[in-house]
């Protein structure tokens, strides 16, 4: 059932086109050109707009223009393009011969702005690691590796320092009860100087 013409109140049609209108505006454009939106569908014999003239020669009557489904090539230069250019339509109708701003968008609104997000999504999980539970490093784990490297480069530090020879048991960690065995070969104010360039020659 066709839908009945509707008119907005200067009198112009509006909603669909109809055979008639398309075969009156094609013979009249392949002739005269569009010289002037405004005024060419009193001349064309149309009651429409000049921006409805306009734009359904843009995006439906053109000679050049593409009918029919995008295929795959045309698709994956969208989504690029759409990456660089964002929603700029008319600069990347210029990368797709035949093809409008307006059918570009609608492409881009209706499938592969979905399809685009569905596609980082299954980046985003491939890039996941999985660990298996017994391997996990744990911020715990991670802290308590990281005490260990500490302790072992301090002690091996110390091994080579004058003091490892004072105490056989000394460590980081016994510092202040190894004080008494190698207190007496240094003075007080030695001591923390001494530490430190043992630690951080």
């Amino acid at each position: 059932m066709v839908k009945t013409p509707r008119f907005d109140k200067n009198g112009l049609k509006k909603g669909a086109w109809s055979e008639d209108e398309d075969n009156k505006l094609r013979a009249y454009i392949q002739r005269y050109g569009h010289w002037n939106w405004r005024l060419l569908p009193k001349f064309a014999g149309l009651s429409r707009s000049g921006k409805s003239c306009r734009l359904r020669w843009v995006n439906y009557l053109r000679p050049d223009i593409k009918h029919g489904n995008f295929i795959k090539e045309e698709d994956d230069l969208i989504i690029e393009l759409h990456k660089k250019l964002g929603n700029k339509w008319s600069e990347m109708a210029a990368y797709l011969p035949g093809r409008s701003d307006n059918e570009i968008k609608n492409r881009w609104h209706t499938h592969l702005k979905k399809r685009e997000k569905n596609d980082l999504d299954v980046l985003e999980n491939e890039h996941v690691q999985t660990i298996e539970p017994d391997q996990a490093n744990t911020e715990k784990n991670l802290v308590q590796d990281s005490d260990l490297r500490f302790q072992q480069d301090v002690e091996a530090l110390l091994a080579e320092s004058p003091l490892s020879s004072s105490s056989t048991n000394f460590t980081p960690y016994n510092w202040f009860s190894d004080f008494d065995s190698v207190g007496s070969s240094y003075d007080m104010p030695q001591l923390p100087e001494l530490f430190m360039n043992t630690l951080f020659p």
